[in-house]
């Protein structure tokens, strides 16, 4: 247990030190996550279970079956339960990831605003600008202060959300490592829906009922079974099937909507990546008018800054395209991410 513990803080104190990227910090959660963990014994317990039915040859058909079908769905559970945890642990990386970029924005602004203050007053002083036009300049100065030492003030919750995710604790925080640059859905609608049965531990399981029953019937239609005896049975099988038939399009249905919340996703990044191409040319235009001596820097500053925002609603669009993966992910039991070791 010690040397459980010291490991752990070890390995806190090396992620703090060092910086974290995703893939490591997937590995850090697999290993401490107790769900998963869980999972994953569930799982071999699963496989003993059948192996030693299989091994007794007076097994019978159905507790074989039902074996089977018990190892199956354990591994269909560790799969749902890697990609909930990898949904989790996305949502507080990104989050942290988020609120570290955007302090740059934020000290630009504040920069901007001092500047803008400065200038309000050498103007009130030369006469071009009054009193109103200071005091603008000044409240503008506070509000940008404020959201800064906001955003600051955030910073260890969402740390503590980081922590929680990875199953250790991290003391200080790291710098995290931005995430690659995002690709548009390489499957279909079709292609996502295709297999689905056999992928969600809800669907497996409905499934899996419709063949027991299934199965009950093909054991009682026989002449030395009570006819009310296959009759419950053919119930039970009607029953299941419609359960699967419920369970199969309330599946479908929160597929298609995380599909088409991550198309949407999708199309801000393009827009993103449309207002960030502007702005550089804007930056460029103000440098050149700058160096001709036809802007203030001032001027050239604000579209500094305005690069900064850019491309920080770039990572927000990105980001928020990667939590709709995460979720798509999980409608469609597929990982859809693609990132570890990327």
């Amino acid at each position: 247990m010690r040397r459980s513990v010291a490991v752990a803080a070890l390995l806190a104190l090396a992620l703090a030190q060092t910086g974290l990227d995703f893939p490591k910090a997937l590995e850090t959660a697999l290993e401490h996550n107790p769900s998963y963990q869980n999972a994953l014994l569930s799982r071999e317990s699963a496989g003993k279970e059948l192996a030693a039915l299989q091994a007794d040859p007076s097994t019978l058909i159905l507790p074989l079956t039902q074996a089977r079908q018990a190892l199956a769905l354990a591994e269909a559970q560790v799969a749902a339960s890697r990609l909930s945890l990898k949904q989790s642990l996305l949502s507080a990386y990104l989050a942290l990831l988020e609120a570290q970029a955007n302090e740059k924005v934020l000290e630009g602004r504040r920069a901007l605003a001092e500047r803008n203050l400065a200038v309000a007053r050498a103007r009130r002083q030369g006469g071009n600008a009054t009193e109103l036009d200071v005091a603008r300049a000044e409240a503008s100065l506070r509000s940008a202060e404020a959201a800064l030492r906001n955003a600051r003030a955030q910073r260890p919750a969402l740390l503590k959300s980081l922590e929680a995710a990875l199953g250790v604790a991290l003391g200080a925080e790291p710098r995290l490592a931005p995430l690659p640059e995002p690709k548009p859905l390489a499957l279909d609608l079709a292609a996502l829906k295709e297999g689905l049965e056999a992928r969600l531990p809800s669907l497996l399981q409905a499934r899996q009922a419709l063949e027991l029953a299934e199965l009950q019937v093909a054991l009682s239609d026989n002449d030395y079974t009570p006819r009310l005896t296959l009759e419950k049975a053919k119930a039970s099988r009607e029953n299941a099937r419609k359960s699967l038939e419920n369970a199969l399009a309330q599946a479908e249905a929160q597929l298609e909507s995380a599909y088409a919340q991550a198309l949407a996703a999708w199309a801000e990044v393009l827009s993103a990546q449309d207002a960030l191409a502007n702005q550089e040319k804007t930056l460029a235009v103000a440098q050149k008018a700058f160096g001709a001596g036809t802007a203030s820097r001032l001027e050239l500053e604000t579209e500094e800054v305005n690069l900064l925002a850019a491309r920080q609603s770039l990572l927000v669009a990105q980001n928020a395209y990667w939590r709709a993966l995460a979720a798509l992910s999980l409608a469609s039991g597929r990982d859809l991410l693609d990132l570890e070791g990327r």
